[in-house]
């Protein structure tokens, strides 16, 4: 299996704890997720990623990733190895396939919802999803689905804000906050709302896609390295 890599944006976020104080994610929160064929790389965006995540079909869920140890340091390497990241995933009614895993920190347990055109009021510039679960201020990537087309204001690849939440439907707005989204039509088909919550800290790409087939569970495992040699001197 190929060694994780951190994101820009972990680097960043890591700084911001170690240096300025910023609170760390939930440890509870942490979730590995599996994505497409599709390239990504350390510098690819939260939606990049998002976008990418496989569906909720055939079994396929977010797993909680669970860290095997405190680490250790390699004193030949001069690195400080990390815990190996590791999550169970299990396909049932059909097989799914990836070729990247993500590890993605204060992230929700659902991935994604699906809902139509039906759903949408551009009138009220609401979304209706029965039970959604979605809170004001979580974050959502909107696709749409072979041969349909996302509503009009509603872009591919963006991240939005929930507001204005009811238990069945809720409004938008763009990512930070400000002025509701504008829906000017329903589009056509079928969407999927994704949840972008969070923050991507480290990634692992396969160099040909993994097929998780029907009825079976497959183990994945990232192991992290940080080169520190500079200023770690370990025991």
């Amino acid at each position: 299996m190929p060694a994780g890599i951190f994101t820009n944006l972990w680097i960043s976020q890591s700084a911001k704890i170690l240096f300025r104080g910023s609170t760390p994610p939930d440890a509870s929160k942490f979730r590995l997720c599996l994505a497409n064929t599709a390239t990504l790389s350390r510098s690819s965006s939260l939606a990049d990623f998002i976008t990418n995540e496989l569906l909720n079909n055939f079994g396929y869920t977010r797993a909680f990733a669970n860290f095997g140890s405190d680490g250790s340091y390699d004193t030949t390497g001069l690195r400080h190895e990390l815990p190996i990241i590791g999550a169970s995933f299990s396909a049932l009614g059909g097989s799914f396939q990836f070729q990247t895993a993500f590890l993605i920190a204060d992230s929700t347990a659902v991935s994604s919802i699906s809902f139509t055109n039906s759903n949408v009021n551009p009138s009220s510039d609401r979304i209706t999803i029965t039970a959604h679960g979605f809170v004001n201020g979580d974050k959502l990537v909107f696709t749409p689905d072979a041969l349909a087309t996302l509503p009009g204001g509603i872009a591919a690849g963006t991240i939005y804000q929930v507001s204005s939440v009811t238990t069945n439907d809720f409004q938008l707005q763009p990512n930070g906050g400000g002025t509701t989204i504008d829906i000017t039509d329903t589009g056509s088909g079928t969407f999927r709302a994704r949840s972008a919550n969070g923050i991507i800290v480290a990634y692992a790409v396969e160099s040909t896609p993994i097929t998780v087939p029907d009825g079976q569970g497959y183990s994945y495992q990232i192991p992290l390295v940080v080169l520190n040699s500079g200023y770690v001197t370990g025991s």
